[in-house]
């Protein structure tokens, strides 16, 4: 009897994907009652791992301090999801116990109808000034979600360019990214709707596309994966198939882009001389 609540954590722990698959099963009260007796971090890799929609079903039975405490470690994406599929009766309180940065930002995608770009996008893709250097720009790599490009804005927050990560591994760290940007790439407007964006051939060369307001200031960014579940929540909800969704199922990722590498180079003096022993 001792030993089974910790045999269940340990289950639960090493197996979050399996566990996903049974609590999926699970009536959502008896879920969120389980959800309530683990720790967060615990629960936190088994919510990401599970379908949306009984994810959600089940965070509308947690208290609101624990749908919080939640949503505030997973991805932004898998919270904007749930928040989407969330009661606005009961939305609205859980915003309220978020850490405000966190909430401003899901409230702005939440405004968006779910049908368009902006309520997939993530607003928490940094950006780097025209004037920012090389250097600049692996700090933010490090920080992680850049997805396979860095966008470089101007004085007016409009997309300028875009920088591929592996690009940064050519140049010296105090090389200005207006030097070196790549020009041409016109954003996603957060209005457009989903399917239209779906058909814009930029996917075929970047993961992820800019995304910008009406007044053409950079907002976020639409990765191919956020489209993808988009359009494939739209179809769930509607019942109606979804060509756009059907394609990109079958298309995914096309290729991947990974940092790791990038930032073992840039990290220390000596790989930095490695990498340009003239300097």
């Amino acid at each position: 009897m001792t030993k089974e609540p910790v045999l269940t954590i340990a289950y639960l722990e090493r197996l979050p994907e399996s566990s996903a698959n049974v609590i999926a099963g699970m009536r959502p009260q008896d879920a969120a009652a389980l959800f309530e007796t683990l720790p967060t971090r615990i629960v936190t890799p088994i919510v990401e791992k599970m379908e949306k929609w009984p994810a959600a079903r089940c965070l509308q039975h947690l208290s609101m301090e624990n749908a919080a405490a939640i949503l505030s470690e997973i991805s932004y994406r898998d919270a904007t999801i749930l928040l989407r599929l969330t009661p606005v009766e009961r939305r609205e309180p859980i915003l309220a116990q978020l850490p405000s940065r966190l909430a401003r930002d899901l409230k702005e995608s939440l405004r968006y109808p779910r049908n368009c770009v902006g309520a997939w996008m993530d607003l928490s893709v940094p950006s780097r000034s025209l004037n920012a250097t090389v250097k600049d720009a692996v700090s933010v790599a490090r920080a992680g979600a850049v997805g396979d490009s860095i966008f470089v804005v101007d004085d007016g927050q409009r997309l300028a360019g875009l920088v591929r990560a592996e690009a940064l591994l050519r140049y010296s760290t105090g090389t200005r990214l207006a030097d070196i940007i790549q020009t041409g790439l016109k954003p996603l407007f957060a209005r457009t709707l989903l399917r239209e964006a779906a058909s814009v051939s930029a996917w075929n060369e970047f993961l992820r596309l800019p995304v910008a307001g009406r007044d053409g200031q950079l907002l976020g960014a639409l990765s191919r994966q956020d489209m993808m579940n988009g359009l494939t929540t739209i179809t769930a909800k509607s019942g109606v198939p979804d060509t756009g969704a059907l394609i990109w199922t079958e298309v995914g990722e096309a290729f991947v882009v990974s940092l790791a590498g990038l930032v073992r180079l840039f990290d220390g003096d000596e790989a930095n001389a490695r990498l340009h022993p003239e300097s």
